[in-house]
């Protein structure tokens, strides 16, 4: 069950708003836009065939609208005094951050922009209708998980346990202990996908090697001797992004020789709360 809702301003600073407590002079009405968001699909038609052929599918941007009522004990705080409380988070253009407690326990976290703060100023029971756009319309576990162990020169792999419902992408980094031509990275995942990245080149120990399949973020990247640069063109051409579906996923890392040491870490994505 939902019972907390806390907004962070751009400063830093956080507003609490418990959906049972009215204690600090707002209650929490209502709160939507919390469900999975509609899919854009496209499709094409062909000639004297029936039906379309899907092209296309994508979700679009999420909208949380809350109801929020001021509750006023008109010696501390007064409607008036509520409400410009509010403004400092929620004025139309400002970036908020959104985390979302359920049974008291923060769960969910995302961000987006304040697109309209409505309220009316003379009536009897006063509350702020507010509307947020979240561009990206996932949720995040507020903590990202971590793998810490070495590559393999056999074929075993790492289970990770994914319980996102929306696919995720991952950080791997891998921090060279000695010379090293080549490595590679896989993930069977529970779909039987299989992916495989391969990063060739001479690299040596003190070179940190990082991988980002997170789409939006994709890359790779060498730090060597305190300057961090692009080497994309050490991927091979036959890799494939790794991405993390839900349920038991087989991660490995590999390299010829002794093990090297290397990090994976992942944010769970949630497509709904």
């Amino acid at each position: 069950m939902l019972t907390v809702v806390e907004v962070t301003n751009i400063l830093g600073s956080t507003l609490r708003l418990p959906l049972l407590d009215t204690s600090n002079g707002y209650s929490v009405r209502d709160v939507e836009g919390l469900g999975p968001v509609a899919a854009t699909l496209t499709s094409s038609s062909l000639a004297q065939v029936d039906g379309a052929q899907p092209q296309n599918a994508r979700r679009d941007v999420r909208n949380i609208t809350m109801k929020i009522g001021f509750e006023p004990d008109f010696v501390n705080t007064t409607v008036q005094s509520l409400r410009s409380a509010l403004y400092d988070y929620l004025l139309p253009k400002a970036n908020v951050g959104l985390n979302f407690y359920i049974d008291d326990v923060l769960t969910l976290v995302t961000s987006g922009q304040v697109e309209t703060f409505d309220n009316v100023l003379f009536t009897a029971d006063p509350e702020a209708d507010i509307s947020i756009l979240c561009y990206d319309p996932d949720f995040y576990g507020p903590a990202p998980v971590v793998l810490s162990t070495t590559t393999r020169s056999d074929t075993n792999t790492n289970l990770v346990n994914y319980d996102g419902t929306s696919e995720a992408g991952l950080i791997f980094t891998l921090n060279v202990n000695r010379a090293l031509t080549d490595f590679w990275i896989t993930n069977a995942r529970p779909d039987n996908v299989r992916q495989k990245m391969e990063v060739t080149g001479s690299y040596s120990s003190g070179d940190v090697i990082t991988i980002d399949t997170r789409p939006g973020s994709r890359g790779v990247t060498l730090l060597r001797s305190g300057s961090t640069s692009p080497i994309l063109y050490a991927l091979d051409m036959t890799s494939t992004w790794l991405s993390l579906m839900r349920g038991a996923n087989q991660f490995g890392a590999f390299a010829a020789g002794a093990g090297v040491p290397f990090t994976m870490s992942y944010t769970p994505q949630y497509g709904a709360i």
